[in-house]
């Protein structure tokens, strides 16, 4: 399916980049010495910035709960019990303030964000081997001799599935903000991010309910993984993806299209026009280059 067959997507967007709030920072006037940015790793960074972390880490048995509680999926009760039972007790925790706030917090809104991102983020990562390895004992004359990991097929397909359901919806979600974005000429590093983040969360429920399309479409798929290490992470699939992660992060080619990465989202570069340099500075090198050229002059 098309993802520009999909209004929930496009509407949201529009909506938003006509709002006070993505306008007012706009800039008045163009920067005539701004830098050219590919817009992939300023959303890519904006986006990790919404993930709730626990002592700077990403939090998985947190963020499980919290998009549970996004969906529907367990009420708060059952996401306090669930918490208890490890040893994590919700009733003193405030609402705001607190790294497990969101447990607790009933804004909706908010935690359809957080949950939107920390999935969105989640195929830049390397993975667990929890999620698709189990452990097989060898035996040898009816004794236990050793323990080792093993690959579930099932719990490889399953989870291959995700993967690539994540990756292909963060590449059209990312090349639709990027389309925003190069609308806004001449804005600082942070204003892009700032507007990134809010473009991210105005589609986030459109971007969970894409993902869930993506996987239910991509049932039957079979999967081939090239490579799990300590450092990379590699499997290709029968409908022409390739699926890397490594020391470059994530990269996702379609047909050896490239769809996400090396600064590409569904084959194409977005840059963004970015005053990258205080006008300060670039007032002083302005000054400084016409006086070195009246010197050579003379």
């Amino acid at each position: 399916m098309s993802l520009f067959k999909i209004p929930s997507w496009i509407l949201p967007l529009i909506l938003l980049a006509g709002c006070d709030d993505m306008s007012h920072h706009r800039a008045d006037n163009i920067v005539s010495h701004s830098v050219a940015l590919p817009a992939l790793p300023i959303i890519q960074g904006a986006v990790m910035a919404l993930v709730p972390t626990v002592a700077g880490q990403r939090n998985d048995l947190m963020m499980r709960q919290v998009c549970e509680l996004a969906r529907g999926e367990s009420s708060q009760e059952q996401v306090s019990q669930t918490l208890r039972q490890q040893g994590i007790e919700l009733n003193n925790i405030p609402q705001q303030g607190h790294p497990l706030s969101l447990l607790v917090n009933p804004d909706r809104p908010q935690r359809v964000t957080a949950c939107a991102a920390y999935i969105a983020t989640s195929v830049m990562t390397l993975p667990k081997t929890s999620e698709f390895m189990v452990e097989a004992k060898a035996e040898a004359a009816g004794t236990i001799k050793t323990t080792a990991l093993v690959v579930d097929p099932q719990k490889l397909n399953r989870f291959l599935d995700v993967q690539l359901a994540v990756a292909k919806a963060d590449a059209e979600l990312f090349a639709l903000i990027a389309t925003e974005l190069e609308k806004s000429l001449g804005l600082t590093l942070e204003q892009y991010n700032q507007n990134a983040q809010s473009l991210f969360a105005a589609i986030a429920p459109a971007y969970l309910q894409r993902v869930k399309e993506l996987y239910a479409s991509g049932q039957g798929t079979d999967f081939t993984l090239l490579e799990y290490s300590d450092s990379d992470f590699k499997f290709r699939s029968n409908s022409g993806y390739l699926f890397e992660y490594g020391y470059d992060g994530l990269n996702l080619s379609m047909n050896r299209t490239p769809w996400y990465g090396e600064g590409k989202l569904l084959g194409k570069i977005y840059l963004l026009d970015t005053a990258y340099l205080a006008p300060e500075l670039i007032k002083n090198a302005v000054s400084t280059n016409s006086a070195l050229r009246t010197w050579s002059n003379n």
